[in-house]
């Protein structure tokens, strides 16, 4: 059984990664020198398969992409538009090699009358670890439409796209993140604007509804509301662990330097969920010395491998460092 507590260690300075359009890159081959990647861009028009023999219909404009695979090697692609212009979506075959440009997840909000935008905001994707009823894994895109978070489901590979653009319990929110689990459990985190809390709701019946709310600040930490910059949001397929990263101050007595601008996020924090994302335990991955630092520029990153073990990637960027941290999770 695996244990909750996180023993993080300080990793090593890597090179920052600088990203300035939508394109893929793909491993085509293996040699002596290392990997060799296939790189290309993707449609904004549905249908298109890309990269084509022939024409020059393999573009798009997105921007902030995401990419996720599931267990039957199908890969999948989003990118944003801008608030209310929409999000793209792709669907890769052939180890990657060919991308098919799928329906925008949330054009249909263009004619739902619901009154909300298309999203096209911030956005983040995610693939089910376990197969539905149709034996596929379930893709949901998490769109921002400012007013609320959209979130589309498909059940189909993409084919088709369900949206509930009021995924948010708490509307009026910022750069939301979404992490999937088990065949239909679906989770986001996300800032609500009127307190700068992370808020993170959970849904049992792939996106349709939103039923469960929790903090990602506990009672000890309350004063890290208004004081942290939000990071993203995963879940252990095997212990269903929830864990929600961003970075922040170190304690209560820097509260006001922060708020006067004089200290920065300089601790990339972890919460972590043991009971499914109802409540959360805040723990310091990294605490710079240097209180002017600041980790909050796009974004603190979690990652976590098979073993469940948890790595996290932060940038104190325009300093140009990136740090690393790896955490291993005791085994009992």
């Amino acid at each position: 059984m695996r244990s909750p507590f996180l023993r993080f260690a300080h990793g090593i300075a890597i090179s920052l990664l600088v990203v300035t359009t939508m394109m893929l890159l793909s491993t085509s081959s293996v040699g002596a020198a290392g990997f060799a990647f296939s790189t290309f861009e993707l449609s904004s028009t549905p249908g298109v398969v890309c990269p084509q023999k022939k024409g020059n219909s393999c573009t798009n404009t997105a921007a902030e992409p995401a990419i996720r695979a599931d267990k039957s090697g199908n890969f999948y692609a989003s990118s944003e538009n801008g608030l209310g212009a929409g999000t793209d979506a792709w669907r890769g075959s052939n180890n990657g090699l060919h991308y098919t440009a799928l329906q925008s997840p949330n054009a249909v909000s263009n004619n739902n009358h619901t009154g909300f935008s298309p999203g096209g905001g911030d956005t983040d994707l995610a693939v089910a670890p376990a197969k539905n009823s149709q034996g596929n894994y379930n893709v949901y895109v998490a769109s921002l439409n400012l007013a609320n978070v959209d979130v589309s489901t498909s059940m189909d590979k993409g084919q088709t796209w369900a949206l509930n653009p009021t995924s948010a319990t708490i509307p009026g929110d910022d750069r939301e993140w979404i992490a999937a689990d088990q065949a239909s459990k679906v989770c986001i985190s996300y800032h609500d604007i009127a307190t700068f809390n992370i808020d993170v709701n959970c849904s049992f019946d792939a996106g349709t509804t939103f039923t469960q709310l929790g903090e990602a600040f506990d009672t000890n930490h309350t004063w890290l509301a208004e004081n942290n910059m939000i990071g993203n949001l995963v879940i252990d397929p095997a212990t269903h662990i929830v864990y929600q990263t961003f970075s922040g101050i170190a304690n209560a007595n820097e509260v006001a330097c922060s708020q006067a601008g004089t200290c920065g996020y300089h601790v990339v924090w972890v919460a972590v969920s043991t009971d499914g994302g109802k409540t959360f335990t805040d723990n310091m991955v990294y605490d710079n010395p240097n209180t002017t630092v600041s980790y909050g520029h796009q974004f603190v990153n979690l990652s976590i491998d098979k073993a469940g073990n948890l790595y996290s990637v932060y940038s104190n960027f325009p300093k140009s460092l990136t740090k690393l941290a790896t955490d291993r999770i005791l085994q009992a």
